[in-house]
Formats: structure tokens, C-alpha cells, sequence
């Protein structure tokens, strides 16, 4: 059955930052536009609450797309006493739950976006460091006014800050590592969609005020703060032994001729077509 969407809940219009893995620079993104006249990114927490919202409702339409004729004439039965078998599961007709679901759904969204009104951010949204495409499409469907800004960092310098974070520590998880940044990467590539504005890390600390104006066009945001770029916090306060910091920022960690190889071997392709030739380590 088709999704019926209230119109309130399609003007719903979240800016999503979010990158092939933690480490790309979300957290400068959100500070820049939060740090702005009008907007406010919230993080990854409000991102967390999103994310699986989405994935149950997802879910959810998937499953009332297969077993939906099913369950509405179980139930006819049911209400007219002809159902002799077990269905300990009984549900009411699919229209009934799923137009339920759909204002459940957007509830936190419509919630956040008010908020912002109210306070003068009427531009808002969230940051998670590592949505997959999938779920960026997911976004995207079910909040087609919504705009996802996708962080790239050099695949070297994300894996020194996750080794000095703790987020890496072995042979495996390093591998494990580089492969999501290169899969993820190429994924969005694919993508294609002109809601989705890519930003190379390097390049938006290299030429700011370009950035900064591109930022306000793609997202309504004004008055973004070169100010914003000063702030240097990349960890929780604490002890450095388990990736944090007595200053909240950790130097990123020197990497080994193993874990250089890791990248080349995991994402070298991509690298070669992303930054170019000399980007890929050797």
C-alpha cells in the first residue's frame, strides 16, 4: 500500500552531516553552521534517536508491503468468526498501523524543527559520523526536503586520529577500518543526488570562505563564523591511555608501514580516483 504522507511532515527539511567513517571532520561542519545566525546542528546522540527511528519505519513499510493483504483479511475473518487458525499475532488492517507509524514517525523530527523556530534556528538537523547510503536514502525518502552534507577526509589522516582515539587498535579492526572508509566512499559516489553536497576536509580548511559561502547556499544557514575554525576539541576530557585528552584534543597517532599498507590494500583504487596519484600512500 502507499505511504500517505500529511504535508506538515514533508516541509520537514533536516541538514545531515555525516561521512564514510568517524575521524572526516563532522564535528567542524556542525560547529560551523551552528555557530551560525539561524541554524543549529544537533549531535549524534539526536542523530542515534533518528537513525533508528528511520530503520523501524523502514522496516516497518517493508513489512506491511509483503504481509499487509495478509493481515487485513485475517482480520476480516477474525471480526466476522470464520478464523479458525492460530495467529496469536493478530493485527488490525495494515492502513490502521502504518498511518499510525507515520505520525509516530515524525513526531521528533516536527518536534526539533519547532524548537528551532522558536529559538530563531529555524535551520536544523544532525550529525551522525558514519551513515551508510542506505540510510541516507532512507533519510531522503521519508524527508525529501532534507539535505545531507558528506565530509571526506584523506583515509591516512582519519586512520592516525582513530588509532589516537582507541577506535583501532589491532591488525583486524584497522583492516575493518579502511574497508568501510573505501566502501562507503564509493558508495555515496554512486549516489547521485543533488541533496547531498560533498565537502574534502582538506580543502575546506584551505579555502574557508569559499566554504563557509557554499554552506549557506546549500543549507539557508547565515552568518557562518570563520571564528569557528579556532576551536581545536576532538575527545572527551580524560586520560589520554584510552583516547582522550586533559585538553580535549588528541594528536592524531604516527601510523605503521603495516597499517600504510592496510590502506593501500583496503581503499588504494579510491584514493587514486578521489585525491589522485600521490595521495595514495605508498
Amino acid at each position: 500500500m502507499p505511504l500517505e504522507v500529511p504535508n506538515l511532515y514533508l516541509t520537514l527539511a533536516p541538514v545531515i552531516i555525516t561521512a564514510p567513517t568517524p575521524r572526516c571532520g563532522t564535528t567542524l561542519v556542525q560547529r560551523l553552521l551552528s555557530a551560525s545566525d539561524n541554524a543549529f546542528i544537533y549531535g549524534e546522540e539526536v542523530g542515534h534517536h533518528i537513525r533508528t527511528l528511520t530503520n523501524f519505519m523502514m522496516g516497518l513499510i517493508k513489512q506491511f508491503e509483503r504481509d499487509g493483504p495478509r493481515y487485513d483479511a485475517e482480520f476480516e475473518q477474525a471480526l466476522a468468526g470464520t478464523l479458525a487458525d492460530w495467529r496469536p499475532g493478530l493485527m488490525p488492517p495494515t492502513t490502521v498501523l502504518q498511518n499510525a507509524w507515520v505520525h509516530t514517525y515524525y513526531q521528533i523530527p516536527l518536534a526539533l524543527a519547532r524548537f528551532g523556530a522558536s529559538i530563531g534556528r529555524p535551520i536544523w538537523g544532525f550529525k551522525g559520523p558514519d551513515y551508510l547510503r542506505d540510510q541516507i536514502r532512507a533519510f531522503l525518502m521519508l524527508m525529501p526536503r532534507g539535505r545531507v552534507i558528506y565530509v571526506v577526509r584523506r583515509l591516512e589522516d582519519v586512520l592516525a586520529s582513530a588509532k589516537a582515539r582507541r577506535f583501532v587498535t589491532d591488525e583486524e579492526s584497522v583492516a575493518t577500518f579502511c574497508a568501510a572508509w573505501a566502501t562507503n566512499l564509493r558508495d555515496m559516489l554512486d549516489l547521485n543526488d543533488d541533496r547531498v553536497l560533498l565537502v574534502r576536509y582538506e580543502e575546506l580548511l584551505v579555502s574557508r570562505h569559499a566554504h563557509i559561502s557554499a554552506l549557506e547556499s546549500f543549507t539557508g544557514a547565515s552568518g557562518l563564523r570563520l571564528e569557528a575554525f579556532d576551536t581545536k576539541v576532538n575527545t572527551y576530557l580524560g586520560d589520554e591511555a584510552v583516547g582522550h585528552s586533559p585538553t580535549q584534543y588528541i594528536a592524531p597517532a604516527a601510523l605503521t608501514d603495516g597499517e600504510l599498507r592496510a590502506i593501500q590494500r583496503a581503499a588504494g583504487p579510491i584514493l587514486e580516483s578521489f585525491y589522485g596519484a600521490t595521495a595514495a600512500p605508498r
